[in-house]
């Protein structure tokens, strides 16, 4: 179920990429803030395979093969078992596996967060606040320029830039100020925390990239709102660089950037965008297409042969004739006669047959029996309505005695009852 789960979050996650790419060329066309769209697609990355377990808890699927209540029978017919073959095998030991790699990843990325943080408090006692050009900042001498902190935030800057001249150093502290200001050191944290608590989903990772450069790509227009000298910015960006590119810092200033980071930053103020209607149409579709491509990818099946289980809701009904029924132990109650039906627990786990899923041979049971008023199955009254062949039924009959039930009850009372269940086996496509 873990390899399952953890391939539809990077599935749905790759889809959600898709609309933000879509989404911040939107932005970008129309001057809007760019940061903002990998946030949110970091968060719904994060968050919707959450919501699709609640979603399908609260509104489950439909009966697939249309089973309903029976009329006349008097056995309470529960939703049908879908049982597909996995197209490959996956061995039970790869659950606690995965969860077990999963943990010390996350332990050490978040250990290693841990150790950025305290490795500022111990080297901030060395750093000498200064006023520059009338702003507070921080003088550091393997540090900056960089925000570092939440509460407060302060403004780190190597011993090198005091010797600039004050346009530059002008540019500097206006970058670092626009930072403070747009509150991004906390987007930042966030993003690493994401990423640290799910370190396989690659389409997280890949988004977390992009909100860093478009956190630096918004300062920097915001910067040059207030300062219009693109071609000296950008030559202050390569200057930085250059002096930092041999040097080994353990905190990665705001103004350096990977080569192709600070590539897209010079490109982003250089290119002017322009607003086409038709452009910003296609691109909004676009957006919604793949949004809509996630929310239709649904939970999709284990791997190992796990089953998806779709139980519709059943309505509480309470018949006149069971007012006058005695509940007992040793009495079986029929669809009739009860207030509330039995209903399974969880999903059960059915092992597709060997030997059919080879041949590619596909199959269907009907089975009735009894559930206690324990929730469990009394195999003495189990029964085959219908079978495609001993090796389906052979399965349902291994499974059906490690299952569990809410019992029926009657007038408060749980009481056992006659159920039937139909299994529908479908060999994988080709197989």
């Amino acid at each position: 179920m873990i390899p399952a789960w953890m391939l539809f979050s990077v599935v749905t996650g790759c889809a959600f990429t898709m609309a933000a790419i879509a989404a911040d060329r939107l932005a970008f066309s129309g001057r809007r803030p760019r940061r903002y769209v990998w946030f949110a697609a970091m968060a719904v990355t994060t968050c919707w395979p959450a919501i699709t377990l609640i979603r399908t808890a609260v509104f489950p699927a439909g009966d697939p093969s249309g089973a309903g209540v029976s009329p006349g029978s008097g056995a309470h017919r529960l939703s049908a078992i879908l049982v597909s073959a996995p197209v490959w095998n996956v061995s039970p030991y790869w659950g606690p596996l995965i969860l077990l790699a999963w943990g010390v990843i996350s332990a050490a990325l978040v250990a290693r967060l841990v150790f950025a943080v305290q490795y500022i408090r111990r080297r901030q006692t060395a750093w000498r606040p200064v006023e520059i050009d009338g702003v507070n900042v921080h003088i550091a001498s393997d540090a900056g320029p960089a925000v570092i902190g939440l509460r407060p935030m302060r403004v780190i800057l190597p011993e090198w830039v005091l010797g600039m001249n004050q346009a530059h150093r002008e540019l500097i502290l206006r970058h670092e100020a626009e930072h403070r200001k747009a509150r991004d050191p906390y987007l930042l944290l966030i993003a690493t925390l994401l990423t640290a608590l799910f370190p396989w989903n690659l389409a997280l990772w890949f988004q977390a990239a992009r909100l860093r450069t478009t956190i630096e790509i918004d300062c920097d227009n915001r910067v040059l709102h207030t300062h219009p000298r693109w071609r000296e910015y950008a030559l202050l960006l390569l200057t930085i660089a250059q002096r930092q590119a041999d040097e080994t810092r353990p905190l990665i200033p705001a103004l350096t950037e990977p080569t192709s980071n600070l590539e897209r930053r010079i490109t982003a103020m250089r290119t002017t965008p322009t607003f086409s209607r038709f452009r910003a149409l296609c691109l909004g579709f676009a957006a919604t297409a793949a949004f809509a491509l996630a929310c239709a990818v649904d939970k999709p099946q284990s791997p190992d042969g796990t089953n998806r289980l779709q139980v519709n809701a059943v309505q509480q009904h309470a018949i006149a004739s069971a007012q006058s029924v005695n509940p007992s132990n040793n009495m079986t109650f029929f669809e009739f006669q009860v207030e509330k039906p039995a209903a399974l627990r969880e999903t059960p786990h059915l092992q597709y047959p060997t030997a059919m899923k080879r041949s590619g041979i596909s199959g269907e049971v009907l089975a009735q029996y009894v559930v206690d008023n324990t929730g469990r199955v009394d195999m003495r009254t189990f029964k085959i309505l219908k079978s495609s062949g001993p090796e389906f039924t052979a399965v349902v009959k291994a499974a059906l005695p490690t299952w569990r039930f809410d019992a029926a009850v009657v007038r408060g009372a749980k009481v056992a009852q006659l159920v039937q269940q139909a299994f529908e086996f479908r060999a994988p496509p080709g197989a």
